[in-house]
């Protein structure tokens, strides 16, 4: 059955339906939120909120987009915000971490570990870069659906990926050079 079947009978309350929905998109929004945010546990009761937040909105849903699309919309935003609130409680923690010279032998030997580093970068970028990037990189969207999850043209959202890859190499390149 079609996602868009699925929804029509999720709006009439049929909530097998909605469960249907949910097993066939869970893992990607997770991926998806797991690589905006570099947290499992986050990620994890972030998808949830998603879901709930879709059954619960299921009304509004006009078809317009695809119900991936809207849904994504949805866990970007709360990504957004989650990512926000933690921002306000760990600027004293990040400037510390960044004031440290001299990073312990354990915390260089995380750096070398690829995915980590890559993830960390990630996380560091502006909010609208970030989201393009792990919608483009990880989960392979054209940028016509990226641009309709973050409401903004399909041109800003090339420029953003651009100026995030650039960036990413460019913070890369220099931790490379101080290893």
């Amino acid at each position: 059955m079609e996602d868009t079947e699925l929804v029509e009978r999720a709006r009439g309350g049929d909530a097998r339906a909605y469960g249907e929905l949910v097993e066939r998109h869970q893992a990607r929004v997770y991926a998806t939120l797991r690589k905006m945010t570099g947290d499992t546990d986050l990620a994890m009761d972030l998808t949830q909120d998603a879901f709930i937040r879709g059954w619960e909105r299921l009304g509004k849903f006009q078809g317009r987009s695809a119900f991936s699309t809207w849904l994504y919309r949805i866990a970007v935003r709360l990504a957004y915000d989650a990512l926000e609130r933690e921002r306000r409680t760990t600027t004293a923690d990040l400037e510390r971490d960044l004031a440290d010279p001299a990073p312990s032998p354990e915390r260089r030997a995380e750096r070398r570990v690829e995915a980590e580093l890559l993830e960390r970068r990630i996380a560091e970028l502006p909010e609208i870069q970030r989201a393009v990037v792990v919608l483009r990189t990880f989960d392979e969207m054209p940028y016509r659906e990226i641009a309709e999850i973050l409401g903004t043209t399909e041109t800003s959202a090339r420029v953003s990926y651009h100026y995030a890859i650039t960036k990413l190499r460019g913070r890369y390149l220099e931790e490379a050079k101080s290893e």
